[in-house]
């Protein structure tokens, strides 16, 4: 719990910054355009098409096909429902929060002939960089729930690591978000997620500890 605090704490003072530079067009923000300008210069055909399919990997239809395998593959104790409901806890809270914030802060995307992916809305945060933390890190915790052993523990996250980067570069690559709206998106979706699990957590240990003094109540009775 100590130690998921600190990170809710550490995602939830980053994503003010980064909002606060948004905002003030400072500090990384002012960065922006230049970054986007790099990638735009850099790329290349084979890339594009294949960054096309990575971002998909972030969308809100792999989002749902998570929940079911999570559900039906790696479930915590108990009913598979239950397991389903918090990772749609997860990953629709994480959407509200990217929409709200979206609203608050109503950052234009990038100027139009360097977007070469279809995109609507406000910019900041990028919803598919939040949702692909808050999918993926979802399931490497579950797998590491379901097989703790370290290989597990080492593949999950390292995966998951993988493919939250490669969603959020491809967000930036097709011009459809700044640099500063994918970490934005990562840090909000963090701060989520770890409150989310954390209170799982809490609550499983809370009912152990409930049903093991129960026993050790009735043992004495007895």
């Amino acid at each position: 719990m100590t130690v998921s605090f600190l990170m809710i704490a550490a995602a939830g003072w980053g994503l003010g910054e980064v909002a606060e530079g948004v905002r003030e067009n400072d500090d990384l923000a002012a960065g922006d355009a230049a970054a986007t300008a790099w990638v735009v210069a850099h790329r290349t055909g084979w890339l594009t098409a294949a960054l096309r399919l990575v971002t998909d990997l972030g969308g809100i239809w792999m989002a749902l096909l998570l929940v079911a395998v999570a559900a039906f593959c790696m479930p915590l104790p108990g009913p598979r429902w239950r397991t389903a409901g918090l990772m749609v806890l997860v990953t629709g809270g994480t959407s509200a929060l990217v929409n709200a914030v979206k609203l608050l802060i109503a950052r234009p995307r990038p100027t139009l002939p360097d977007m070469i992916a279809a995109a609507s809305g406000f910019s900041f945060p990028s919803g598919h960089s939040a949702q692909a933390v808050a999918a993926y890190a979802s399931l490497a915790y579950l797998a590491c729930r379901r097989w703790p052993v370290p290989a597990v523990r080492v593949s999950a996250w390292l995966g998951a690591g993988l493919v939250v980067l490669l969603v959020g570069f491809s967000r930036l690559y097709l011009g459809v978000h700044w640099l500063t709206d994918v970490l934005g998106g990562y840090l909000l979706a963090a701060a989520w997620t770890t409150t989310v699990w954390a209170v799982v957590r809490f609550a499983t240990a809370q009912r152990h500890r409930r049903v093991g003094r129960g026993r050790v109540r009735g043992g004495l009775e007895q």
